[in-house]
């Protein structure tokens, strides 16, 4: 089994860099951003939301002043660090006695961590090597990794099977915790900590910090709104001053004391929700209201207006309004669209006329009887009145576009041509907002069948599982991505893969594997006759399609 159960309960505790520069004893004098370090560049938005979460509750600190070392293996000294705050431990800092001799707190290397070891020892999660001995500098593996966080959520885990960490990967997988297709025998790296350690605190609810109490589960007291907008015609997004418990919250929007059905889903911080629109329907111009109840006193609401279009001026043409864009060049999120994994370039996403981040600037056209007519495009020209604030581009066949690119209000200028031939000039206003873009919904097939083919009596499928899913996601601007569109943002959208529930022919031996590359590429091998697909959201949202595999 690898050493001894011992090694799996301690060894599952490490975490990435090196052994002398991981966590430093004290917390930096400012919280770092993932902004701060170099090796971060090009890592996806969805992992350095993640990383940024962990650095501002002080679980994570870089292993220099400007490397983060997220490709770094881990070590079980790193780890117990990690674990005591993320599941809440008690951590009293004053301690500086370790009950394993080789860890000592005068050891340059190891010795800050006796305070996390003695916690996490004490609250069962982790053995000495020996009765005596920790082995603090030593890798983890990802099994390792796998089954200690899964203790600290209360699971059971089966290590009697054959490999020991089979059940741990497995559960984590379905949890979240890890990322699917890993090897629990591999060495676990500062990569797996961010996942399994960010994944794990939001599953148990805790992250608190030495010496102080495990913070409490988000309020249940009635919270205040903030604020609420329009960020497209099927979707607003409101904001409220603390972190609430969803399950407790309902929201009602109303239009002339008409409820206007919605979905909501939340931020991972529990402070902003998405409404989104059922049934395709869209807003119309005029004043909304927002309530927020669930709370067991009287409802607080908040009011908004939605402009759907805005005259131009000429009859029968106006404008549809553009609701809200992202900063998403001065907010450095298009410095991660690599052109690797499936994503666009950079030079693709910061273009108003090709990226998904921009919007349209639609002109509706009516005739006399009120009917809408379909028109070719009929924009000359655009303009913005602050291109720091918004980017715009006019495309070959005359549609004009807006790209957020620092937060702020711009107004956007065109200049068309009418029925008559005549040019005229219409303005709108556009509001850029530093909300980060994220996916909030997906939507996907419910049934697909795939074939496999034989190569020296070995059966494999491959895939892309964007495509397969026929897999749909909306951002929390109100923007759709397709297929091939929302593997190209994925480094926005932050869609991880998890492929569960994996059957095979008992007739035909051991049940195969299945597993999805950071592109979207699925691979199956052996003995696999059906499969859950399971598209998952940083919100928690998720969409699954049932794959059959055929031969």
């Amino acid at each position: 089994m690898h050493k001894s159960l011992k090694v799996i309960a301690t060894a599952a505790i490490a975490f990435s860099m090196s052994a002398t520069a991981v966590m430093a004893e004290t917390p930096a004098a400012a919280t770092k951003t993932t902004a701060d370090f170099t090796d971060l560049v090009q890592v996806d938005a969805g992992l350095k939301a993640k990383i940024d979460a962990l650095l501002a509750k002080g679980v994570f600190e870089g292993v220099s002043a400007d490397t983060f070392g997220i490709n770094q293996t881990m070590t079980r000294a790193q780890f117990a660090k990690v674990v005591t705050l993320i599941l809440g431990l008690q951590v009293d800092s004053s301690v500086t006695s370790s009950s394993f001799s080789d860890v000592q707190a005068d050891d340059a290397a190891n010795g800050w961590a006796v305070p996390y070891i003695e916690a996490a020892k004490k609250a069962g999660l982790i053995d000495g090597i020996t009765d005596t001995t920790f082995a603090p500098g030593d890798n983890v593996t990802v099994g390792q990794l796998d089954t200690v966080l899964l203790k600290g959520l209360k699971k059971n885990v089966d290590v009697t099977g054959s490999p020991w960490y089979a059940d741990a990967v497995k559960q984590a997988t379905e949890l979240g915790i890890q990322t699917a297709g890993k090897d629990g025998a591999s060495v676990a790296t500062r990569t797996d900590l961010v996942i399994g350690a960010y994944e794990t605190s939001q599953l148990a609810g805790n992250t608190a910090k030495p010496d102080e109490p495990s913070t409490t589960t988000p309020s249940t007291e009635q919270a205040a709104i903030k604020d609420a907008s329009a960020m497209g015609p099927q979707t607003v997004q409101v904001s409220l001053d603390r972190a609430v418990d969803t399950a407790k919250a309902s929201f009602t929007l109303q239009k002339n004391a008409e409820t206007v059905p919605v979905s909501v889903s939340w931020s991972d911080d529990k402070q902003t929700a998405t409404l989104s629109l059922k049934d395709d329907a869209q807003l119309s111009t005029g004043t909304y209201t927002v309530s927020l109840g669930g709370f067991g006193g009287a409802s607080v609401t908040y009011s908004f207006s939605y402009d759907a279009s805005v005259s131009t001026g000429d009859t029968g043409i106006t404008m549809e309004g553009l609701g809200a864009i992202a900063n998403v060049i001065d907010s450095d999120l298009t410095e991660a669209a690599t052109g690797e994994n499936g994503y666009v370039t950079r030079d693709v996403a910061e273009d108003p006329t090709l990226s998904m981040f921009a919007k349209e600037v639609k002109l509706k056209v009516t005739n006399a009887s009120g009917d809408t007519v379909a028109v070719p495009g009929i924009i000359q020209s655009i303009t913005s009145s602050d291109s720091v604030v918004a980017r715009v581009g006019l495309s070959s066949d005359h549609k004009g576009y807006v790209l957020g690119n620092e937060a702020g209000t711009a107004t956007i200028s065109i200049v068309y041509k009418n029925a008559q031939g005549e040019s005229k000039t219409a303005t709108l206003p556009v509001t850029v907002k530093s909300d980060k873009v994220t996916a909030v919904k997906a939507e996907a097939d419910t049934k697909v069948q795939k074939y496999a083919t034989v190569t020296d009596g070995v059966y494999t499928s491959d895939f892309n599982a964007y495509a397969a899913m026929n897999l749909k996601a909306y951002d929390n601007y109100g923007i759709k991505y397709d297929k091939e569109e929302a593997q190209g943002y994925n480094f926005a959208l932050g869609i991880i893969f998890l492929p569960e529930h994996i059957v095979g022919d008992p007739a035909n031996g051991p049940t195969g594997t299945v597993t999805v590359g950071s592109n979207g590429a699925v691979h199956v091998e052996g003995n696999v006759t059906q499969f859950d697909l399971t598209a998952k959201l940083t919100n928690g949202n998720s969409v699954t399609t049932e794959m059959y595999i055929r031969r």
